[in-house]
């Protein structure tokens, strides 16, 4: 297997982001929340729990909402037992929902599976409000990993905007903006009742390069869709709206349809821009749709780099879809803690002889037989965006325990 210097890798992106004319964007994945720890009550027990929990865990705390009792089934039970039946992942909430839709979508006034569209429709409104109560959640201070990312975004003059993209419904993006006092544009126009304003979107170039893009490619939770068509945002539940979450690429009118395929095209307008970089993190590339504009467009535009970062080792089954992506893709480098897909050459970390630069904490971590790169945990990679906005890096108060999809 090839070797590959870590502490090569890691300056060639430290000086990437301190570029302040080419295009930067991250991908703000699941497995980020999972980096800011928070102390909950469990069993009459204080644990250190993360934040958010990850897709399985998400996916319980519904299964333990909705399940029935053993004699008698709920319509979530049924459509487990129709996933599983099918050979899916039936502990993924993300195909649950799209089971749940594509039932409905074919059901018409009928029945499917067993199954009414009445019933299906209500227990998509009853998994999104358990997903909205789960994920609205505050930062617990403003020494998160985001709010690093949000300060380095603002912290130097900049000729292009920074780009921002995530799958995650949180808020946490906007909180760590906001009290960071960094501006950005997400795509809505207003306050009392902000409307999404596609031509905005596609033409978010006149905008100030010093506003951050947010582009949220699974919806959020403060989206609504009213009951004239209209996607909103607010945080008000009024009668006749709907949430506009969606973890899955399927979408059954076309006022879903359109932010979705908006913030899509977003990600692959910026991957073609000349000399774009992205920096992704908490992505495992379980997204056959995100992954085929990744690819498609780096295959298109040699100049564009990305640089995925993933959690714990790169042999993880979970992985496999994107070492496949980085062994046919020259300009999508994947590091994983243990080894990297760099120029698709896969190789173990080994780093030079001599003294490493002094880097900010758990970036790099070697003990002269084995050697780490931990820039897939998010609050690793705050710390080394702190560190490029001027402020002192501090170990951080807790780390991320696993990745997610």
């Amino acid at each position: 297997m090839n070797l590959h210097d870590p502490l090569h890798q890691i300056s060639f992106i430290q000086q990437s982001l301190s570029q302040n004319r080419k295009p930067l964007g991250f991908f703000i994945g699941a497995g980020c929340p999972l980096s800011v720890r928070v102390e909950r009550e469990v069993a009459g027990t204080l644990q250190n729990e993360p934040l958010i929990q990850d897709v399985a865990g998400l996916t319980s705390t519904i299964h333990n909402r909705l399940k029935g009792k053993p004699d008698s089934l709920s319509v979530w039970d049924k459509i487990v037992a129709i996933v599983d039946e099918d050979g899916g992942d039936e502990k993924n909430i993300e195909l649950l929902l799209s089971t749940i839709r594509l039932l409905c979508s074919v059901a018409g006034k009928g029945i499917v599976r067993g199954l009414q569209s009445g019933e299906l429709q209500e227990l998509d409104k009853q998994i999104c409000a358990v997903i909205s109560e789960v994920v609205d959640v505050p930062l617990p201070g403003d020494d998160t990993p985001y709010h690093n990312l949000a300060i380095w975004a603002r912290a130097i003059h900049r000729e292009q905007p920074i780009h921002v993209f995530t799958t995650n419904y949180d808020l946490l993006l906007e909180q760590a903006l906001e009290e960071s006092d960094a501006p950005y544009f997400d795509g809505f126009i207003g306050a009392r009742r902000a409307f999404f304003d596609l031509g905005a979107v596609e033409d978010e170039s006149i905008l100030p390069p010093r506003w951050t893009r947010l582009w949220k490619i699974h919806g959020s939770l403060n989206w609504r869709l009213d009951k004239t068509g209209a996607v909103i945002r607010s945080d008000a539940m009024r009668d006749g709206n709907s949430y506009l979450i969606y973890p899955s690429h399927l979408k059954y009118n076309q006022s879903r349809k359109m932010p979705y395929l908006a913030m899509l095209d977003r990600l692959k307008a910026f991957l073609l821009k000349p000399s774009a970089a992205l920096f992704i993190c908490g992505y495992s590339f379980a997204d056959e749709h995100i992954n085929d504009v990744i690819c498609r467009s780096l295959a298109t535009n040699s100049t564009a780099q990305v640089f995925a970062f993933m959690y714990g080792k790169l042999s993880d089954d979970k992985y496999k879809a994107g070492r496949e992506c980085a062994e046919r893709t020259p300009n999508l480098s994947m590091l994983g803690f243990d080894e990297a897909i760099i120029g698709r050459n896969a190789g173990t970390w080994r780093a030079n002889d001599g003294d490493p630069p002094v880097l900010p904490p758990n970036i790099f971590i070697s003990d002269g037989t084995t050697t780490s790169v931990r820039l897939g945990d998010f609050a690793a990679l705050g710390n080394l965006l702190r560190g490029l906005s001027g402020a002192q890096a501090e170990a951080p108060k807790a780390q991320a325990i696993a990745d997610a999809p």
